[in-house]
């Protein structure tokens, strides 16, 4: 299988983002925001907004990739962890950021700690938004795809796919030598898999019959058991389907009648 990116991210990406912190705490120095600038010299501006920038990197860096495993994994939409995350992240930020600014001015000890956390959101909440929108962007940016008509990788052919899962706008496609995103709805993706062993098992979901392992009963639910340890669930609209085409017994499909 393939290697993934980690869950943490890269040694790259936290460079880039620490760089671009640094670049953008620099130049808040030098413009003084949010009444800053009559706060000391650029210097002491300049290594406030860098300290700032640096922290908010590190802890939305930190929580909003962690949020976006959790929520793949928690099968949740990744806007409900993420906006948690943020909630979170800023109450964070705030036990580093006013200890930070009252040192280097004390007169901002007049400030209340829930003052210093609604800075922080309206600061910090649509910068780590738009960094978790600009992430996924790229991400979808490098995915090599597999679906032909595009300049697919040479080794990898369709008939490898073993299963297709919607992930919120993103079509995850699983072949037998790893997975990757791909741009969806999930219709246009599978418009590239017609004449294969395989069917649409719930709206945002299709598997090929050779992913297929076994099948769970989930009280009135039924899951296909995949290869990989996943398990796709089955519409109730998709029984009659799935048992005409051989994946049912009888009896399994009696689970949701």
């Amino acid at each position: 299988m393939t290697a993934r990116t980690p869950v943490l991210g890269t040694a790259r990406e936290w460079a880039i983002d620490l760089s671009v912190a640094t670049a953008v705490g620099v130049f808040l120095g030098v413009v003084g925001p949010f009444g800053s600038y009559f706060n000391g010299s650029v210097l002491v501006r300049a290594f406030y907004w860098t300290g700032c920038f640096w922290a908010g990197i590190v802890i939305f860096g930190l929580s909003i990739r962690l949020a976006i495993a959790g929520a793949e994994r928690l099968k949740v939409p990744a806007w409900v962890m993420v906006g948690g995350a943020i909630l979170v992240g800023c109450g964070l930020q705030t036990a580093v950021v006013a200890p930070l600014a009252t040192s280097l001015w004390p007169f901002l000890k007049r400030l209340s700690p829930l003052d210093w956390y609604g800075q922080c959101l309206a600061i910090s909440a649509p910068i780590a938004a738009g960094f978790t929108w600009l992430r996924a962007r790229l991400q979808a940016a490098r995915v090599v795809p597999v679906i032909p008509g595009a300049p697919a990788e040479p080794s990898v052919s369709p008939s490898r796919v073993l299963y297709l899962k919607m992930e919120d706008h993103y079509v995850r496609v699983r072949t037998e030598t790893g997975s990757r995103l791909e741009a969806g709805p999930l219709s246009r993706v599978l418009a590239g898999l017609s004449g294969l062993d395989g069917l649409q098992v719930h709206r945002s979901w299709w598997v090929a019959r050779r992913a297929v392992v076994g099948v769970e009963r989930d009280g009135r639910n039924l899951r296909l058991r995949l290869v990989d340890g996943e398990a796709a669930p089955i519409a109730r609209a998709s029984v009659a389907r799935l048992r005409a085409a051989g994946w049912l017994t009888d009896g399994e499909s009696a689970a949701t009648g």
